[in-house]
């Protein structure tokens, strides 16, 4: 299932803030989707720090949305690699993010082009225009639209949700489980989101709160993702620094603690990490379940960070 969306239009004034303020709002109305997807906009000649227009201003009034404090962004490569879906308004602005990062052909879609590839519309696949110095009215049929075509986008995102979990290479994602006696309540609820979720996976323990020694722990879940028994490692103690530290002892491994979300994504698409450690006692359930979703979802980047990534693995040398 998709987990971070970005919205891209041209000056980030109103068709894709429209778009991502709007879907947060539809959002709202489903608790099953609602805070498990990120959602994002950018303009690709946005003048930073622009408020949105007058006119989308109004018309997002009408939808209960307060778009006034709305300040325009320019697409940044770093949203771009840590986004799942990237949606633009137009072929052309599709075209153009290609251009410099054709990389991202996979990721990268006109609104209704994607829609229409997943079934979910009938017709031309065309642009969204731009409402940009058009009267009000353009700007609610051009809102109309978009949440037509959201709505749409929600209802494919439920039967994502309900398809079988993550998959690597044609089969489902193996993950090693691990955790100290700080960690053992966090593990058992990442444990039941794998399986909820369909990965293949490991409880390595431990499975009560007695005291053992963290660096325990870490290297058994280390050193089965070393050996390629599986895809990604979770290793838990009380603040993640302990098992983090310990994980990176054993050759191979590339073990990121997370805190956040975004240092999820950037782990993956940057460092290709393959252990995620975490703290316990210092994230709470829900927070942890969302940086598990991220980080397993996420993919690695490659280009001129593979070369990083080489060095990293150098210094075990």
């Amino acid at each position: 299932m998709v987990q971070n969306i970005l919205f891209v239009c041209t000056g980030n004034t109103c068709r894709s803030p429209m778009a991502a303020a709007l879907l947060r709002q539809l959002l709202k109305e489903r608790s099953d989707l609602q805070g498990t997807i990120g959602i994002s906009s950018a303009g690709l000649y946005a003048y930073p720090g622009a408020p949105a227009s007058q006119e989308a201003v109004e018309v997002m009034r009408g939808y209960g949305i307060d778009l006034s404090t709305h300040l325009a962004r320019e697409l940044e490569q770093e949203e771009l690699a840590a986004a799942d879906l990237i949606l633009t308004m137009t072929h052309a602005q599709k075209e153009q993010i290609l251009k410099t990062y054709p990389a991202l052909k996979d990721r990268v879609f006109v609104f209704r082009e994607y829609l229409r590839s997943r079934g979910r519309v009938d017709g031309p696949d065309g642009d969204l225009p731009d409402p940009f110095g058009q009267p009000v009215e353009v700007y609610r049929r051009c809102a109309a639209a978009i949440e037509k075509d959201l709505r749409a986008l929600i209802q494919l995102m439920e039967t994502d949700k309900k398809d079988i979990g993550q998959q690597k290479g044609g089969r489902k994602m193996r993950i090693a489980l691990g955790s100290d006696h700080a960690g053992v309540d966090l593990k058992a609820e990442i444990a039941q989101y794998l399986q909820t979720n369909g990965y293949e996976f490991k409880d390595f323990g431990v499975f009560s709160t007695e005291s053992v020694d963290y660096p325990d722990q870490a290297a058994i879940v280390a050193k089965a993702v070393a050996k390629g028994q599986f895809d990604q490692g979770i290793i838990i103690c009380g603040t993640g620094i302990g098992v983090s530290i310990s994980a990176n002892k054993i050759k191979g491994i590339r073990a990121a603690l997370c805190h956040d979300v975004f240092s999820a994504q950037m782990a993956r698409a940057h460092n290709d990490s393959n252990v995620l450690t975490l703290g316990a006692r210092v994230v709470g359930p829900g927070l942890a379940l969302s940086i598990v979703e991220a980080y397993l979802k996420g993919e690695f980047a490659g280009g001129r960070h593979q070369q990083r990534v080489d060095k990293i693995m150098k210094l075990e040398e």
